[in-house]
C-alpha cells in the first residue's frame, strides 16, 4: 500500500512539474494576454498552434493550417502559423471562401487594449486574382468572447492592409505588419484571424502566414 501510494504520488509531482514547465512557453510573455501568440509553444497534430482554435466555411476548397518553419515567413523565433485554402485539382470554387483562427481572452470591461500581428500573403506565380483583390486578411473581434467567426457583423471585421500578395516561393525581404486598438466592452473577447478567397476560381493556393500576435492593455 505504502509502495502504491509513493509511485502514485510521484507521478502526480512529474506532471506538476511537466504542466510548470510547459505552460510558460506557450503562454509567451506576461503581458501579452493571447496565449501562444508568437508559435512557438509548439502545435496540434491538425496544424493549428496551441492556444488556438481553427474555422472555414467548407464548400469547393481545401483549407488546412500548418506549422511554417521557412525563415522568409517567419517573424521571430522558429515557426509561424501557416493558414491555405486550395482550389487545386477542382472545376469550380465556391466564392468568399474564408479560413482561420480564433482565441478568447480574458480582458477588463472599458480597458483600451492593442492588438498587434506579422504576416505575408503568398499565392501561386502568375495567379490574376490579386490584381482584382482577390485575397485578403481580415482581423475580428467578438466583443462577447463567441466563437461562432459567422455570427460576426461586417462591422466586426477589419481588413488588414496587406496589399501585397507575393509569389509563393519569392516572398517579401519581410513580414508585413499591423496594429490597432479595442476597447473591450465584457470580460470576454475573441480575436478571430481570417484569410479571405473572395473570388470562385479554380486552380488556386493562396497562403497567409502570421506570427507575433500579440494583445496588450
Amino acid at each position: 500500500m505504502k509502495i502504491r501510494l509513493g509511485i502514485g504520488s510521484l507521478l502526480a509531482l512529474l506532471a506538476l512539474l511537466v504542466g510548470v514547465l510547459v505552460l510558460p512557453s506557450i503562454a509567451g510573455p506576461a503581458d501579452n494576454l493571447a496565449v501562444n501568440g508568437n508559435f512557438e509553444g509548439g502545435f496540434g497534430v491538425n496544424g493549428v498552434a496551441l492556444g488556438w482554435q481553427k474555422f472555414d466555411n467548407g464548400g469547393e476548397m481545401t483549407a488546412s493550417w500548418h506549422d511554417d518553419t521557412w525563415a522568409p515567413v517567419v517573424y521571430d523565433g522558429a515557426h509561424s502559423q501557416l493558414i491555405e485554402i486550395n482550389t487545386i485539382c477542382r472545376g469550380a470554387s465556391d466564392p468568399n471562401r474564408v479560413a482561420g483562427i480564433y482565441q478568447t481572452l480574458a480582458v477588463t470591461p472599458g480597458t483600451t487594449y492593442q492588438v498587434c500581428l506579422h504576416g505575408m500573403l503568398r499565392s501561386l506565380a502568375g495567379d490574376p486574382d490579386p490584381q482584382s483583390w482577390g485575397y485578403t486578411a481580415n482581423l475580428g473581434i467578438d466583443q462577447n468572447g463567441g466563437t461562432d467567426w459567422s455570427a460576426l457583423k461586417a462591422e466586426d471585421w477589419t481588413d488588414i492592409p496587406w496589399d501585397t500578395v507575393y509569389p509563393r516561393t519569392a516572398p517579401g525581404d519581410e513580414m508585413d505588419s499591423f496594429c490597432m486598438n479595442v476597447t473591450a466592452k465584457s470580460n470576454s473577447l475573441t480575436l478571430f484571424v481570417r484569410l479571405w478567397k473572395k473570388w470562385p476560381t479554380a486552380g488556386r493556393e493562396v497562403l497567409l502566414n502570421v506570427d507575433g500576435i500579440t494583445f496588450k492593455g
